[in-house]
């Protein structure tokens, strides 16, 4: 079979039984009302189900298991097995199926941060100790390799932790988390399938979830009939932070990639600590708030930062070590003259609307 028709056939699955199980999951979510209701802090006006990240995960890891049944050497990431099953693989399912809970008991319950971020810690740690670990970075100013050694048991973590919260702060405007997680998927899917990384386990594991952000994108773009929920925001940003690490480092690409929620997530915690805030009480002042308050319909900021996404994802593709560094610093720029940007814009409305 030729490649580029395998992996369209596993995009193409993960999209249908995604979007099947995200229907099936808001019909039993509206039947016991687990629904996610409007609030000062939040820009829906009518109570939405909150569930679809559990069809995310079942969508994703029925059609990974499926595979792995089929044909384990589709899905091998190191030779050491546990419980017959891939060593690493087996630590993503674990780490994947802990956050599962915490997300749902956040959704329904509800979850004080810090006891999530424990929750994000724990799963990093479960990724280290199923070996998933990062042994070098490439060395941005050219020479050896810089070695990390021991530092990989606090960096993978700390990795984890910060993309889980850069993607669940993203789920704050209709599809923008899972589309974004969509694209980030697919450059990582692309990276993974190039010759000087040659990562085929990566590359099926990505564009599986790739097809399974589309199918439930069908039901979560504006206007949005489900959402994600912790359960699958959290999901989805590990999943991002595996498939960077997992078989050797894609680090600069899945940074360049999320690069714009990266840094508005750091802007946003400065502001935050500036002001005297914990650094995770909500607020309206991510960057997707404030395309909203210049007055971008949702639709309009999330097709905005698609391109943008996409964009860097390309260039990420197609540049190796230096021309990342290069095009990091064109993203940071970027960010700096958007939210300059964004705020003039506001501030000049705010001048007219009070002068009128």
């Amino acid at each position: 079979m030729n490649q580029w028709i395998y992996y369209l056939i596993l995009f193409s699955f993960g999209a249908v039984v995604s979007a099947f199980l995200t229907w099936k999951i808001k019909k039993v979510s509206l039947v016991f009302g687990w629904l996610d209701k409007p609030s000062q802090r939040k820009i829906h006006t009518k109570p939405v189900v909150r569930l679809g990240g559990v069809a995310v995960w079942l969508a994703f890891w029925l059609i990974v298991g499926t595979i792995y049944f089929l044909d384990r050497s589709s899905i091998t990431f190191v030779a050491e097995k546990y419980l017959g099953i891939d060593k690493n693989l087996l630590g993503v399912f674990l780490g994947s199926l802990l956050l599962l809970g915490a997300g749902i008991w956040d959704d329904i319950k509800g979850l004080k941060p810090g006891t999530k971020l424990i929750f994000h810690f724990l799963a990093g740690i479960i990724i280290v100790a199923f070996g998933i670990k990062i042994h070098w970075f490439a060395n941005p100013l050219g020479g050896l390799n810089i070695e990390l050694g021991n530092w990989t048991y606090l960096f993978v973590p700390l990795w984890i932790v910060l993309i889980i919260n850069v993607v669940n702060w993203l789920d704050g405007i209709d599809g923008l988390a899972v589309g974004i997680s969509g694209i980030a998927s697919v450059i990582l899917g692309f990276l993974s399938l190039a010759p000087f990384v040659n990562q085929f386990s990566t590359a099926n594991l990505a564009f599986i979830l790739a097809g399974v952000c589309v199918g439930f994108l069908v039901l979560n773009f504006n206007p949005a009939k489900i959402f994600l929920g912790d359960s699958g925001s959290m999901f989805l940003g590990f999943m991002l932070a595996i498939f960077a690490i997992i078989s050797g480092g894609k680090l600069a690409t899945a940074a360049l990639v999320l690069g714009l929620p990266i840094l508005d997530a750091f802007w946003v915690i400065s502001r935050r600590l500036m002001s005297k805030k914990a650094p995770w009480q909500a607020d309206k002042l991510h960057l997707h708030h404030r395309f909203l308050a210049i007055g971008f319909s949702q639709r309009q900021t999330v097709l905005v930062m698609y391109a943008i996404a996409a964009i860097f994802g390309m260039i990420a593709l197609s540049t190796r070590t230096g021309g990342k560094v290069q095009a990091a610093l064109w993203l940071v720029a970027l960010m700096v003259a958007l939210g300059a940007g964004l705020v003039l814009v506001k501030s000049q409305k705010s001048k007219v609307k009070s002068f009128n």
